[in-house]
């Protein structure tokens, strides 16, 4: 008769320590980063550049309308 497989993260874990390489196993969803900095600065990286993709898109807008305009 085949072995069933683990197939929850509580079972593939179970497992892993059965077999005796529990530290090799790792979490697909590991916890979320709680670093206050850290998210302040990505936040602000996308910030900035959300705000350069309004600028050129603002551009690109104006650029559309003067050439309609010029024909």
């Amino acid at each position: 008769m085949a072995a069933i497989r683990p197939n929850t993260a509580d079972d593939k874990m179970i497992a892993a320590i059965e077999r005796g390489d529990q530290p090799e196993f790792k979490d697909r969803k590991p916890p979320k980063n709680d670093n206050k900095t850290l998210i302040k600065q990505k936040k602000d990286r996308t910030d900035k550049t959300r705000g350069k993709m309004d600028r050129l898109k603002a551009l690109r807008l104006a650029a559309e309308e003067e050439a309609k305009a010029k024909k």
